[in-house]
C-alpha cells in the first residue's frame, strides 16, 4: 500500500469520525401533531425579532416527525407549523417531545424536555390567567364602580400577580423567559431587578439580540436615572444658595427703554422676581396667568419683576408687547448666563420667587393657583 492510498484512508476515516460526531452533536425536537400528515414544520432562530428558517420537515402520513438541531445558544426560537407558531425556550443540550393536534400547535397538549419551555409555558398560562380576571374585574366596575369587594380583589390580584413576576425573575434571573417576568414590572420602579437580570444573561446567552435590546433599554434607563439624581442634587444645592426667609440678593438690570432698574427699587411691596424668555414657550404659556395674578393684587401692594433670559433685545421687547406685560422689566441680554440667575440659581425656566416688604424670601417656583393662594395668605382675597 503506498503511502498516498494510506493517507486517503485516514482522511476518509477522520471525514466519517467527523460527520458522527457533527450528528451526535445534534439533538432532537420531535412532533406528533395528530391530523397534521404531510405538513410542512420549521425550526427558526429570531435576528433581531426576525424569525430565520433553521430546519424543515414533513410531517409523515400520522403527523409524527423530528428535527435533528445543531447545537444552538440559549435563546427564543420559534416552531411554525402551517399558520401557527410556538415559542420555546433551548439551551444546547435541551431537546424536545411535543404532542398535539394540527390546528392547536401552538397551544399543545404536552411538551417535555426543555426546563426552559416548561418554566415559559407555565408563566403564559399564568399571565392568560392573570389578564382574564383583571378583564372580568375590571368589567365588573364599569357595571358598579361602587363595589369596593371588586375594587379590593383588582388591587389584591394586581399586587400578588406583581410580586410573583418579581419572584419569578430574581429566582430563574439567567433564563430568557426572565425577560417575559420583568416585561410585566415598572422598571423605574424595579431597575435593581431589571440589572440583576441582565448581569445573569450577560453570562448565558450574551449574543442574543433579545438579551442585547433588554441590555439596551436597563442601560438607557439607568443612565437617565442618574442623570435626573444628579440634576435633583444640582437643584437641591442651587436651592440652598438662597433658602426661603434668606435675604434676597440685589438685582440691578437693563430696563427696556435703555435705562436700568434695582430690585430694592420695590422695597415695601410683595414682589414676584420672574425668570422668563421670549424664546420660552412654557414660559409664554404662562404669562396669561401672572397677568392675571398680577391685575387682581398690583393695586394692593403686590408687584412683578420680570427677569429675562433672552440675547436677542428686540425678540425680547416683541415678547412684553405682544403679551401685553405691563410690570416692571430687566435684562442684561446675556441668555443662561444672565447675572441675576446664576446668583438665584435658575436651571430651568419658567423659575419664580416670591419676595417680601423686607426684601426675604418667602417660597420659590410658585406658578399659577398656587401663586395666587399664597398672595391671598399675605395680602387677603
Amino acid at each position: 500500500m503506498n503511502r498516498y492510498h494510506t493517507i486517503s484512508i485516514l482522511l476518509a476515516g477522520s471525514l466519517m469520525l467527523s460527520a458522527c460526531s457533527y450528528k451526535n452533536d445534534r439533538r432532537p425536537i420531535r412532533i406528533v401533531a395528530k391530523e397534521g400528515g404531510g405538513m410542512k414544520c420549521y425550526f427558526d432562530r429570531f435576528e433581531n425579532n426576525v424569525p430565520y428558517h433553521v430546519d424543515s420537515i414533513t410531517l409523515d402520513k400520522n403527523g409524527e416527525g423530528a428535527f435533528l438541531i445543531p447545537p444552538l445558544p440559549l435563546d427564543f426560537y420559534r416552531l411554525s407549523i402551517g399558520n401557527e407558531q410556538l415559542i420555546v425556550v433551548l439551551d444546547s443540550a435541551e431537546s424536545l417531545d411535543i404532542h398535539g393536534r394540527a390546528g392547536t400547535m401552538s397551544t399543545p397538549d404536552g411538551i417535555a424536555g426543555s426546563v426552559h419551555t416548561d418554566l415559559l409555558r407555565r408563566f403564559q398560562e399564568e399571565v392568560q390567567g392573570y389578564d382574564m380576571k383583571v378583564a372580568a374585574l375590571k368589567n365588573a366596575l364599569r357595571e358598579d364602580p361602587s363595589n369596593t369587594a371588586n375594587m379590593e380583589e383588582l388591587n389584591s390580584t394586581n399586587s400578588m400577580f406583581y410580586e410573583h413576576c418579581k419572584q419569578l425573575a430574581r429566582e430563574h434571573s439567567g433564563s430568557p423567559v426572565a425577560i417575559s417576568a420583568v416585561s410585566r414590572l415598572n422598571i423605574q420602579q424595579e431597575l435593581e431587578l431589571f440589572k440583576l437580570v441582565r448581569e445573569s444573561l450577560r453570562k448565558t446567552m450574551p449574543r442574543s439580540t433579545f438579551f442585547t435590546n433588554f441590555r439596551d433599554q436597563v442601560d438607557r434607563v439607568e443612565q437617565e436615572l442618574l442623570r435626573f439624581k444628579m440634576q435633583e442634587e444640582e437643584q437641591k444645592r442651587l436651592s440652598n444658595l438662597l433658602p426661603v426667609r434668606g435675604r434676597a440678593p440685589e438685582i440691578v438690570q437693563q430696563t427696556p427703554e435703555g435705562g436700568t432698574f434695582a430690585l430694592s427699587a420695590l422695597r415695601g411691596k410683595y414682589v414676584l422676581i420672574d425668570f422668563w424668555a421670549s424664546w420660552c414657550r412654557p414660559c409664554r404659556i404662562e404669562n396669561p396667568n401672572v397677568k392675571r395674578v398680577y391685575e387682581k393684587y398690583k393695586g394692593r401692594g403686590f408687584e412683578i419683576l420680570g427677569v429675562s433670559l433672552d440675547r436677542d433685545q428686540a425678540a425680547w421687547l416683541k415678547a412684553i408687547e405682544d403679551d401685553g406685560l405691563p410690570w416692571k422689566h430687566v435684562s442684561d441680554l446675556a441668555f443662561w448666563n444672565n447675572a441675576a440667575a446664576q446668583e438665584y440659581g435658575v436651571s430651568s425656566i419658567p423659575y419664580t420667587v416670591l419676595v417680601d416688604r423686607e426684601g426675604m424670601i418667602i417660597e420659590k417656583g410658585l406658578r399659577g393657583e398656587d401663586l395666587e393662594r399664597k398672595l391671598g395668605e399675605l395680602i387677603g382675597r
